[in-house]
């Protein structure tokens, strides 16, 4: 627009020089003219002539030139003409292409562009929406002829609406219009003062937020329907005349009415209802089937009122029942021998009882409703006055008081104020409780006296005591030296009786490999029968000397239970499936905090007397959590224990008569050891038992920590030896110090074709090798010999003499993990006493292999 515009004042000016210049022509053709009429010289003219033609050429060249670049503004304009006018019918279609009504209005405020969809909206004044229009025709004109529904109450205030927010818009504009549609109106200013109008047709959108606003309605009002059912209380709601709007099952229920005659008009129910009806505030009333009403009325700001039925009768009882209470404890408190008042925070009597009443000698009317100060009298009152703030200020006071007796002979007194709460925290009032203590000031003198009399008499007899407890201490010291000393005893008694039971059983067993007589061979076996059970007895007292004398270290590790349980399990199932009963196994995957080999010690004692004492039917070994810790059990449907009898089971060789049916080989001592297992583990033991039923030995085991789980223990049972046939002939070293062992051993390898040298010592053994020259090939060997030697000691001396390393084998009576560690340090093999022959045999063609090439 600014190239035309530019082009046009150029050739204005252009064309104003070109009339400059036709003047100029004019003037000096006239001189010329007028000159040659004066003198008519030709050579002046002809100069004349000359100049003016010059003259003449270079307005004319200057002309041309003008021409020219107003034939080039021409151009220029007319191309320029050509792109407006493209630019403008694009815009058109730009316009017209707009889903909204688009209009556009000048600085003046009146129509310069609008598309078909801005006159569609006002289809009743297409002939009067045309370029030109004022704004405020148009909106007078749409308001007459009733488009807007929102003008027909005020038309003139909605037309001031609509120029104000022409004049000044901000955000957008709803019209509501009389078809039924919505439109919204968005202008915004542009920069030569006019204004830009989108309007915007919202129909669906608005029915959509009506669709969704009468849903949200009646949803609310299902809601409203519902909470009100949910009210414990009868709720009813009247419109301005007095009709029933709504009501819940509440006010059914307690008004009694049925539903039929709630949208009725019966005058009867209607006079009912207005009598229960207060005008303001509430009534209560009883109704004909007993029940205590109370109804409040409560207006509404459209004029109607809603009414709520409270049904009072428990609170009614509640309040009688109170009243009786309170009779009842005014004869409880008139019968106490104390004087008891309750004081308000305005320090005034509310209540006192009978005692109170008669030490101030007054009725209870002259003390209660009166001010402290004013029943007590000033000195009385200022003595407890700093007390009665206190309490007053929310803490308790004691403090005790001489009193005045006119009618009583009380003269000391212990006063206990305790300050009443309200629910808020505030101080209500506080309780005042008078004790006469007269008597017992008295008596306080009276002990003083007593005391000063005492203490002397408690200095002889604290020295005594001194002395009393000294030797007490010494007699604890040594009952726990003799206890220490019977265990020490026991263990080493045990410990020596073992080798005896072991030469014994060395004997027997070679008897046993002779050929003997029928008559003398049930004989044999019947030995061999008692030499186990004493092996089992000496074993299992051993065990218990262990564990009381704190031999036995618990090694804690954190892992999971399935694992033990599962392991144990397995060992069990032979055993089970030997007696016909159902062994099953219900795990959890719970990590616990024990000792892995003591706990499966207890363990399968418990699963082990299951299988024992159980007829038919199940075992189940299972686990169980529970708050402190998880349960590990074995239930069993075996003969059950008496109820009476269930505190004896661990306790050293009980057996109960009931069981000796089943079991008649038992001592009474596994519970025993479990229960010294379970102290030196810190492990709850749990028993329960219904005779004839059934039983659960259960151990409590702490929780452990999933974290720290380690790989699991190996199984501490002996693995079993791959049966080899022996070397004949072989040489077998035999160290120990008990002769009665070396022979018995000695006759036994001997019947298995072994070569036995036997030596009571390291030093005779190499003695023995070297007289002879004799290269043995295993040694069997006793931890303890004499003069504090060990087996151990005399195996390292036999192979340091013989240099090289020797088969070998530790076999002793001491169990303990110490022997062990150093047996499996050395690389030897381990064997208790007493020796079993069939495991001793293993044992000697296993250390008798050849060794591969």
């Amino acid at each position: 627009m600014g190239k035309p515009l530019e082009s046009q004042a150029r050739l204005a000016a252009l064309e104003l020089e070109n009339a400059k210049l036709r003047k100029i022509n004019e003037a000096l053709m006239r001189r010329v003219e007028q000159g040659l009429a004066d003198n008519g010289n030709s050579f002046t003219f002809f100069q004349v002539a000359a100049e003016l033609e010059t003259r003449i050429q270079e307005r004319t060249s200057a002309l041309e030139r003008a021409m020219a670049d107003l034939e080039a503004s021409n151009f220029a304009l007319k191309e320029a003409k050509l792109a407006a006018e493209l630019a403008q019918n694009q815009l058109n279609v730009a316009v017209e292409t707009i889903a909204d009504g688009f209009a556009l209005w000048g600085s003046d405020n009146r129509l310069i562009h609008c598309n078909r969809k801005f006159i569609e909206m006002f289809p009743t004044l297409r002939q009067i929406i045309v370029p030109g229009l004022p704004f405020e025709t148009l909106i007078r004109a749409v308001v007459a002829a009733h488009l807007i529904h929102d003008a027909e109450a005020d038309p003139e205030g909605w037309i001031a609406m609509r120029l104000a927010y022409h004049r000044n818009p901000q955000d957008s504009l709803i019209l509501t219009m009389n078809d039924g549609c919505w439109h919204r109106v968005s202008e915004r200013a542009i920069g030569d003062g006019g204004r830009v109008a989108i309007y915007t047709d919202v129909t669906e959108i608005k029915r959509q937020e009506m669709r969704l606003r009468e849903s949200d309605q009646a949803a609310n009002t299902q809601l409203l329907h519902a909470t009100m059912n949910s009210i414990r209380q009868g709720i009813a709601v009247f419109d301005v005349d007095g009709r029933l709007m709504e009501w819940n099952q509440r006010f059914v229920e307690l008004t009694h009415t049925p539903v039929g005659e709630l949208s009725g008009d019966d005058p009867a129910r209607l006079a009912e209802w207005a009598r229960c009806c207060p005008l303001g505030g509430a009534l209560e009333y009883t109704n004909e089937r007993g029940l205590t009403l109370e109804v409040q009325y409560n207006p509404m700001p459209n004029g109607g009122f809603v009414m709520s039925y409270t049904d009072i009768s428990d609170r009614k009882q509640a309040e009688l029942a109170l009243r009786e209470s309170e009779a009842k404890m005014r004869l409880i408190t008139d019968a106490l021998p104390a004087l008891i008042a309750y004081v308000d925070s305005q320090q005034i009597y509310r209540f006192t009882n009978k005692a109170y009443e008669n030490w101030f000698g007054v009725p209870q009317s002259e003390i209660d409703g009166h001010s402290m100060r004013e029943v007590l009298g000033s000195r009385l009152f200022d003595g407890r006055r700093h007390y009665v703030e206190r309490a007053l200020s929310g803490k308790a006071s004691v403090f005790e008081m001489r009193l005045p007796a006119p009618r009583q002979h009380i003269e000391f007194a212990r006063a206990t104020f305790i300050p009443h709460f309200a629910q808020d925290g505030s101080v209500l009032g506080f309780f005042a409780l008078i004790q006469d203590i007269t008597e017992s000031r008295r008596a306080a003198h009276a002990l003083q006296q007593a005391k000063e009399q005492l203490e002397a008499r408690v200095a002889e007899r604290t020295q005594e005591l001194s002395i009393a407890n000294s030797r007490l201490r010494e007699a604890i010291r040594a009952t726990e030296d003799a206890q220490q000393s019977k265990t020490r005893f026991f263990a080493a008694a045990s410990h020596d009786l073992l080798q005896p039971l072991n030469a014994a059983r060395l004997f027997l067993a070679a008897l046993a490999g002779q050929a003997l007589s029928p008559t003398i061979r049930p004989l044999v076996d019947k030995t061999g029968t008692a030499l186990e059970s004493v092996d089992d007895l000496i074993n299992t007292l051993l065990e218990i000397s262990r564990l009381d004398a704190g031999a036995v270290e618990a090694e804690l590790r954190h892992f999971p239970a399935e694992r033990l349980l599962e392991q144990i399990a397995d060992e069990f199932a032979p055993l089970a499936e030997a007696k016909s009963l159902r062994l099953q196994l219900h795990t959890c995957p719970a990590i616990i905090h024990s000792d892995w080999v003591l706990l499966g010690r207890v363990i399968r004692n418990f699963l082990s007397n299951a299988i024992r004492y159980t007829r038919q039917g199940g075992i189940l070994l299972g686990c169980r959590r529970q708050p402190d810790g998880l349960l590990i059990g074995v239930w069993d449907q075996g003969l059950g224990i008496p109820a009476e009898k269930l505190a004896l089971v661990f306790q050293e060789f009980q057996r109960l008569p009931e069981h000796h049916s089943l079991c008649p080989k038992g001592m009474g001592l596994g519970l025993a050891i479990v229960s010294r297992l379970a102290r030196r583990l810190d492990h709850r033991l749990v028993v329960r038992s219904r005779f004839g039923r059934g039983s659960l030995f259960g151990v409590v085991v702490p929780y452990g920590e999933a974290a720290a789980v380690g790989p699991a223990p190996q199984p501490d049972v002996p693995q079993p030896l791959t049966t080899t046939a022996h070397r004949l002939g072989a040489t077998i070293l035999l160290i120990d110090n008990e002769a009665s062992i070396l022979e018995g051993m000695s006759t036994l390898l001997s019947d298995w074709h072994y070569r036995p040298l036997a030596a009571a010592s390291a030093s005779e053994a190499i003695g023995l090798l070297a007289s002879g020259g004799i290269q043995p090939d295993a040694i069997l060997a006793d931890y303890h010999l004499d003069h504090g030697a060990t087996g151990i000691e005399a195996i390292r001396a036999v192979c340091l003499h013989l240099g090289r390393a020797v088969p070998a084998a530790l076999i002793t009576a001491d169990r303990s993990d110490e022997v062990r560690q150093e047996a499996e340090a050395g690389g030897w093999a381990w064997l208790g006493k007493p020796v079993r022959p069939a495991r001793l045999r293993t044992l000697l063609a296993h250390l008798t292999q050849p060794t591969a090439e």
